[in-house]
């Protein structure tokens, strides 16, 4: 067997990179920067496309395309075609417009800002086919950005790098906990339907109530998860967290837990706990406030939220815990990891 494929960044070149994650830039240039510094903190190419769901081929390209080009090797090659009667200015305008402004713009309302404000005419679907190389179509979300402490951000992201390479190297168990909830009524998008009809999602009678979810993911190994009716309580996070301070001291391995700052987390009742739980090897990792992209485990929320439960409304909770749970062990069985469920007592 030849050597692994491994990249060497500096300093200077993994805080570059890890900048990128929140830059104005295409998600494939996203993925290919951090492709290369999970390379360079020591993962293998084949924990890698497990890891982004691509083929071990396509993670090689990515690592050579560094070696080779550096920077460059993140984005496309230009592609050729018709020379455009626009000027790049006036896309770049329309960029600081989509990324300085408090609000959102369609194809249409960009057209009528063009033509407007610096004299250019163009249709919507041709100003859709110029932007698709540029930006991308996707939903608004609300943001927390504007209250990050970048300082706190970096130091953290920092100790999280190097809590990922204990973990790799088998010195400890990284283990990511969170929480968040699902409803009966799907919001409405996109779908395939027949040529000039329109889809129509009849609501059930009722909405019901709000079912919450609270996990432990560990990446490409495990994903423990519990379902409870309405908010996860303090006794269903301290119930789960004593199981796995119980683990840690069977296994005599460290078990770190990342999470953010909720208010279960940091409850009176739970401080307590605290140095029980560090004797049995259990220890918990606070992420900085408002940093949510920090903790893989949204992603695993988000896929199940969009691949496994859109476009469906379901008659009860009952109904929608079950669409819950196969979506998590759909998920489990395509990354190739274990799930398992807690059951909570009802009272």
């Amino acid at each position: 067997m030849g050597a692994r494929l491994r990249v060497f960044l500096t300093q200077q070149q993994d805080k570059t990179l890890f900048q990128l994650r929140t830059a104005d830039v295409p998600q494939k240039v996203k993925d290919r920067a951090e492709v290369i510094r999970l390379n360079a903190h020591g993962w293998y190419v084949e924990k890698i496309a497990a890891h982004f769901n691509w083929t071990l081929q396509t993670v090689r390209e990515v690592l050579h395309k560094w070696s080779n080009l550096g920077m460059e090797g993140l984005w496309e090659l230009p592609g050729r075609g018709a020379k455009p009667t626009w000027k790049d200015e006036d896309i770049e305008f329309l960029k600081e417009a989509l990324k300085n402004e408090s609000r959102t713009y369609n194809s249409l309302q960009l057209v009528q800002k063009l033509e407007k404000e610096r004299s250019v005419k163009l249709s919507a679907d041709r100003l859709r086919r110029i932007l698709k190389k540029r930006v991308v179509w996707k939903r608004a979300r609300k943001s927390h950005k504007g209250k990050q402490d970048p300082i706190v951000q970096e130091t953290k992201q920092s100790d999280l790098d190097m809590l990922q390479l204990e973990a790799a190297a088998g010195g400890i168990d990284l283990k990511y906990l969170d929480e968040s909830g699902f409803c009966a009524w799907s919001e409405p998008g996109y779908t395939y339907y027949e040529i000039g009809e329109q889809k129509r999602l009849e609501q059930t009678k009722r909405r019901g109530r709000r079912l919450s979810i609270i996990g432990l993911l560990q990446l490409l190994i495990s994903f423990i998860y519990g379902l409870v009716i309405g908010g996860v309580d303090r006794k269903a996070y301290i119930k789960m967290m004593e199981r796995e301070a119980k683990e840690a001291a069977e296994i005599g391995r460290p078990r770190v837990i990342v999470q953010d700052n909720g208010p279960i987390h940091r409850c009176k009742e739970v401080q307590e706990l605290w140095p029980h739980w560090e004797k049995q090897g259990l220890y918990i990792f606070f992420l900085p406030k408002y940093c949510s992209e920090m903790n893989p485990i949204e992603l695993e929320w988000q896929h199940i939220k969009k691949d496994e439960l859109a476009g469906q409304m379901f008659d009860d909770e009952l109904e929608l815990a079950y669409a819950v749970i196969h979506g998590v062990e759909a998920r489990g069985q395509r990354g190739n990891y274990t799930t398992e469920r807690l059951k909570f007592n009802s009272n």
